[in-house]
């Protein structure tokens, strides 16, 4: 558990507390924060990346907000799945393998399936994708907070955001909960 917050929350803290006062004294900079569909949409056996992710958005959004005034924008870039890294295989192989009561066992078969697609490159995302939008994030000069670097959590990400909450639960339940 600390060992998620120390990476994808406390790390990112540091690094943004170590180089803001440059940033301050020029009145100007970017920071671009990798965050993840998971930081958008919740998913079940990845609870602390999720929630983990969830803090970074928040924390990114929240200083957006207190560095506009001076000329620092603050960029969250969204990728899903990408072919060309283990994370997928890394984080399956944790969740299905985590010691889970027997209550546990649909949603780690879920999870299975969820996590077999992330060893599956279709539809996927590149790295070099991600970096295209990385870049574009640091240099397009807008105030646009979020961008979705992949298009497979595209759908995922509308039915958080352009939908109610019912039907964003709905829309969740469908594809990751367990029928009753």
């Amino acid at each position: 558990m600390q060992e998620q917050f120390d990476v994808n929350v406390f790390g990112l803290m540091d690094v943004t507390r170590a180089i803001l006062p440059h940033m301050r004294a020029n009145r100007s900079g970017v920071i671009v924060n990798v965050s993840s569909g998971a930081g958008v949409f919740g998913l079940p056996m990845i609870s602390l990346y999720t929630a983990s992710k969830f803090a970074m958005e928040g924390f990114s959004e929240s200083l957006s907000y207190e560095l506009a005034g001076l000329g620092i924008a603050v960029k969250i870039v969204e990728p899903g799945g990408v072919t060309s890294t283990d994370f997928g295989k890394r984080s399956g192989a944790e969740a299905v393998e985590a010691e889970a009561p027997a209550d546990y066992d649909v949603f780690l078969a879920g999870a299975a399936k969820v996590f077999e697609g992330l060893r599956d490159d279709r539809g996927l995302g590149t790295s070099e994708e991600v970096a295209e939008w990385i870049y574009t994030a640091a240099t397009d000069g807008s105030d646009q907070l979020r961008y979705v670097a992949t298009e497979g959590i595209k759908p995922m990400v509308a039915a958080r955001r352009e939908t109610s909450e019912a039907q964003y639960m709905a829309f969740m339940r469908e594809r990751v909960a367990p029928k009753p």
